[in-house]
């Protein structure tokens, strides 16, 4: 095969790291029932009780049709519960079920094992780049959308 002349760019590399880093994040999520496509509710909804879908799309820029097709399947598992507003009948809040709480702490020490692995590959950059560092420069590539 001939090497991809692109291999050395920013875009390629952020892609094939994501992929790689979502790869094994699906398999420590795996024999908890869950996916990297359904762990962010489980955190969010344990941590902030009654989120709206409208407010989960906002919070993670993710797709409307992809919360509502990932917060079907968790309804569908059990996990999550969706409840009508008390004040606007239009919107529904989410809240984990017993289920989901019992599964919360599973899915944050599998995220926890993410992150220490991945801290553990900068400090293999022998101190030249920190955690801090990248998270900034990450949250100002994750910012190109809205200029």
């Amino acid at each position: 095969m001939i090497p991809d002349k692109n291999d050395q760019t920013i875009i390629k590399q952020l892609h094939t790291a994501s992929n790689n880093a979502l790869r094994v994040l699906d398999r420590r999520l795996k024999p908890l029932g869950v996916n990297s496509s359904q762990y962010f509710f489980v955190l969010k909804l344990h941590d902030d009780p009654g989120v709206t879908q409208d407010q989960l799309v906002r919070a993670d820029s993710r797709h409307q049709s992809n919360v509502n097709r990932e917060i079907t399947r968790l309804v569908t598992l059990g996990l999550v519960d969706k409840r009508q507003s008390a004040t606007d009948g239009r919107r529904f809040e989410l809240w984990l079920t017993k289920a989901g709480e019992d599964l919360y702490p599973q899915v944050k020490a599998a995220l926890d094992a993410e992150e220490k692995a991945l801290s553990q590959c900068l400090a293999a950059a022998n101190g030249r780049v920190s955690q801090q560092d990248l998270l900034a420069v990450l949250h100002r590539i994750a910012q190109l959308d809205n200029q």
